[in-house]
């Protein structure tokens, strides 16, 4: 009898606490809302008593201890399950049973998340300055706080579309599961659980909930997502409690949410749903707050850096400006707008847009990115954490052959696990289905014997081997098992030769052995068969199958192989061009994990590996490494890591992001969430876990490395443009407070006005709006790209003031060939300020295309359409700007000289061939430019 035929006998027997209240008058809505004497909540959604704390672990644990009935006692259930009446009771108790990541994301939420960046915190405290120190400025308030508004929006609306996305991902596939309600057996969406249903459980299902087993009927459940092992593990029912005190997942009576039934049968009650299941817990543990990723570093290094800039300069030009004109109160708001000159206005805007731009291309790729920052990550990464299976490998199991005991080829072995496999049927593994699909060289089926099934015994993880009762023609009865390598060939005493069936000597053994450690040294996964002849009684006997695989007797070897992606070797090569190493993080066992990698050249062959300096470990290996210099060491050395841990696979990410690399890390399990978190980039895929796809910033609709190649090329393009522009603006900004501190300390007025300066900076940043369309040179795109302040600092101090040299040209030009010298005639000083105007912004628009490329603009590299319309048509702006009278009085313009249009054009002329010039002087040094 059955453990729940045991359970519905006694419990027919003598009625529980829900029974009772049923006959003693109460509804079954009643019963379903009665609260528990100490707290408000009722009982069935209260802990057990005996549960340790209120985690999520101990509330499942004192579960799994209670015989079955107490657990449908406390749960308020009978067998028959819940009415519909109390199921509708219980859900508007404990709501929806979803994740949060099966919820639309929250915009409010979303937008508070997007507002804290280091460059808006920065404009937003010059835009306080600006309107806090009297007289206030009230149109550089706006206009920075419309900068910052703009930044926030573009980034707000591509992270809250990418989180739409993937929410409309998750939800279009919907899931139901058939339920014992007292009316009748129903197919319920999963969302429309509660603790106390019962549920069938069939192979295929995901289990929709926690739950405890009632009745099981050979059942594997994969837990892989959880443990990172693929062979799935025996789940039991247990009228007296499984009380163990092992690893969580080792309980033999609950079944945790997310899982997946691979074989087998099973009656369930579920225990906890939505936000009080296992996975939902792990969730919300993962939703602590990350630490800085690389382009956040980056972009924080850069803010500093600003703000050094600042506080060197602001002093400098308030002290010689006051010193000049007398006049501190002015001087103080002209340090003021050199501070606000500095920093680019729509820096956090154009850098964004870059961004989103990227974004928008990888949604071409099939990709999501869920977080902006992720496209600029792609393209710094150095390092790619990647598993084995369904990345590398087609995760597709192939049968290679059939072998005897001596290694000789060998039909009849092939023939006999053909029986096996397909008695197994439905419910059998991978493995089961890659021999039912083997052809012979003919591309014909393999033929057998005919046989009449008696009795199918599935692959159980502690067994580690399945076997099956056949009847041939004659009446007799054969058991054929067929497992891994030690599971099966421990039991057996007899072996199959070419002279038939006889005792197996020391000289059979030494030579499987051999023949098996040859296997996995190629790669290959290795099963035994092995088969047994019956007598009539025994396979009658269903208590005495342990007991019949004994004594079998040897018949030969099958090998597997999960063959490598066709393009992923050429993915690899790829990614190994751009700088990106590969490593090999998988849950799979070492000699496969390396088979693999060699044939993909990830890997040197046996022969030739440094045994000083290991190129792949295990994670007993790596757990031996006490010492952390070691553990770097052997992180750095090794390309491949065989059965690691989650904590390890954590571990081995940090260690790289210690040693200076950029890190992504593919995985798609629950046992990939804590690496995808640490590591710059998380990429998963849409078929992953939900807590993997909460983790990660970067979503793949289908798994590989050639999508991940091209992604990675368009974070480097998304980083060029970035840098083009910071790298620019800067240099030109540098070179204005320059210019305007020479003048300070010679001009006896500001060379430019508070509002010059601003609607200057503004045009010019317009501008760029196109930067994020430009195209870049493929020689910046072969190798990783990180944002590196002091490169920067560099730059911006050596071009600055080249720029500065033509702005002298324009004073000089007004203090001696026009003989604006003093602050009588305002109207001359305005020519003077126009004029510098002028050549500011139409100098600073022209030059981006010099510093776009490190090569001849124009030549060797164009810039694309977009930018150039840009460009073009801000000049166009700016230099008809001081002819129309309306802004004369906005920004005390005045009518530039005729004569000054030729200077103007030789002064371009002239700062083109300075640029160029210490362009090339610059790449020959420092032997880069962007």
């Amino acid at each position: 009898m059955s453990a729940f035929s045991n359970l519905m006998s006694s419990r027919g027997a003598k009625k529980n606490n829900y029974s009772s209240s049923v006959t003693s008058g109460l509804t079954p809505l009643q019963s379903a809302t009665m609260l528990t004497a100490k707290t408000s909540r009722p009982v069935w959604s209260s802990p057990p008593e005996h549960a340790a704390d209120t985690t999520c672990e101990s509330i499942l644990r004192a579960f799994a201890s209670l015989p079955s009935d107490q657990v449908l006692d406390h749960l308020q259930v009978e067998l028959e399950g819940l009415s519909g009446e109390e199921a509708e009771s219980r859900l508007r108790v404990k709501g929806p049973n979803t994740l949060r990541s099966q919820k639309p994301p929250s915009w409010f939420i979303l937008l508070l998340k997007v507002i804290p960046n280091p460059f808006n915190i920065l404009l937003i405290f010059l835009a306080i300055i600006n309107a806090a120190i009297p007289p206030p400025d009230w149109t550089g308030f706006t206009v920075l706080m419309v900068m910052v508004a703009v930044s926030v929006i573009v980034r707000f609306w591509q992270e809250y579309r990418s989180g739409l996305a993937v929410f409309r991902l998750q939800m279009s596939i919907k899931t139901a599961v058939r339920v014992h309600r007292r009316e009748a057996e129903t197919h319920t969406p999963t969302s429309e659980l509660v603790p106390g249903d019962i549920v069938l459980l069939s192979p295929g299902d995901v289990v929709p909930a926690d739950c405890m087993v009632l009745e099981a009927s050979f059942l594997r459940v994969s837990q892989s997502q959880w443990t990172g092992e693929s062979a799935p593990v025996s789940k039991l029912a247990s009228t007296a409690g499984d009380k163990s005190d092992g690893p969580l997942f080792d309980l033999s009576n609950i079944c945790f949410m997310g899982t997946g039934v691979v074989s087998g049968n099973a009656t369930v009650v579920i225990l906890r749903t939505g936000s009080d299941a296992l996975i939902a817990a792990m969730s919300k543990a993962l939703q602590k707050s990350r630490g800085l990723n690389a382009f956040q570093k980056g972009i924080q290094n850069v803010t500093w850096m600003l703000i050094g800039f600042m506080v060197v300069m602001v002093p400098i030009v308030l002290v010689v400006s006051a010193k000049t004109t007398g006049n501190w109160g002015q001087a103080a708001l002209f340090s003021i707008s050199v501070a606000v000159g500095i920093v680019p206005e729509m820096l956090p805007a154009i850098v964004n847009a870059n961004l989103a731009r990227g974004a928008y291309l990888l949604s071409k790729k099939k990709a999501i990115v869920r977080r902006l920052d992720s496209v600029q990550n792609l393209g710094a990464m150095t390092v790619l954490c990647s598993d084995k299976t369904g990345t590398l490998t087609k995760d597709e199991i192939t049968m290679r052959e059939a072998l005897d005991w001596s290694g000789s080829a060998d039909m009849e072995v092939l023939k006999l696990a053909l029986i096996e496999a397909t008695i197994q049927g439905n419910g059998g593994n991978n493995m089961d289905a890659a021999i039912r699909n083997f052809r012979q060289v003919n591309g014909e089926e393999v033929q057998t014997t005919k046989y009449e099934k008696a009795t199918a015994i599935p692959f159980d993880f502690e067994r580690r081997r399945s076997a099956c009762i056949v009847r041939g023609v004659a009446g007799g009865a054969m058991l054929i098992c067929k497992g891994a390598f030690e599971e099966v060939y421990s039991r057996c005493s007899k072996i199959q030769t070419e002279k038939g069936e006889s005792a197996m000597a020391g000289h059979h053994r030494t030579i499987l052995k051999q023949q098996v450690r040859s296997l996995n040294d190629q790669g290959y996964r290795v099963l035994l068969v092995a088969t047994k002849q019956l007598a009539k009684t025994q396979v009658d006997d269903e208590d005495c199958f342990e007991d019949l695989e004994t004594d079998m007797t040897v018949y030969g070897l099958l090998t597997f192989v999960d063959p490598p992606k066709p393009d992923a070797a050429q993915s690899i090569s790829q990614l190994k061009a751009l700088g990106v190493d590969v490593k090999v993080l998988t849950g799979d066992n070492l000699a496969v994990a390396l088979n693999v990698c060699r044939a993909l050249g990830l890997v040197q062959r046996q022969d030739t590996i440094d045994s000083d300096s290991p190129e792949a470990m295990t994670g007993v290996e790596l757990a031996n490494l006490v010492d952390e210099e070691d553990f770097d060491e052997a992180v750095k050395s090794c390309k491949v890591f065989a059965k690691v841990s989650p904590d390890q696979k954590e571990s081995i990410v940090a260690s790289l992001k210690k040693q200076g690399h950029a890190v992504g890390m593919l995985g798609d399990g629950m046992n990939d969430c804590l690496a995808l978190r640490k590591a710059d980039v998380g990429i998963s895929v849409d078929s992953a876990a939900g807590a993997a796809k909460d983790c990660a910033d970067f979503i793949l609709t289908e798994k590989g490395l050639a999508i991940i190649v091209e992604s990675v090329t368009i974070g480097r393009v998304t980083h060029a443009n970035s840098i083009k522009y910071i790298k620019m603006v800067l240099s030109s900004n540098f070179g204005n407070v320059f210019s305007i501190l020479a003048a300070s300390a010679w001009l006896p007025f500001t060379p430019m006005t508070n509002l010059q300066i601003l609607a200057q900076n503004l045009l010019y940043d317009v501008s760029q709006i196109a930067i994020p369309w430009d195209k870049v040179d493929p020689e910046f795109l072969e190798s990783p790209k990180t944002w590196q302040p002091w490169d920067l600092l560099r730059f911006v101090v050596v071009l600055g003031p080249t720029s500065s040299v033509i702005d002298i040209c324009t004073f000089l030009l007004g203090w001696f060939y026009y003989g604006i010298r003093t602050t009588e005639d305002p109207y001359a000083v305005s020519q003077f300020q126009t004029h510098w105007f002028l050549q500011g912004l139409l100098t600073q628009t022209l030059i981006v295309h010099l510093l776009r490329t490190a090569k001849i603009p124009f030549v060797q590299s164009r810039s694309s359409i977009h930018l150039g319309l840009s460009t073009m048509a801000i000049m166009a702006i700016g230099f008809v700007l001081p002819w129309i009278p309306a802004f004369h009085s906005a920004l005390s313009f005045v009518n530039p000289k005729g004569t000054y249009i030729g200077f103007l054009l030789a002064e371009l002329v002239t700062y083109c061939i300075e640029v160029q010039l210490v362009k090339m002087a610059y790449v020959k040094l420092f032997k880069k430019w962007l």
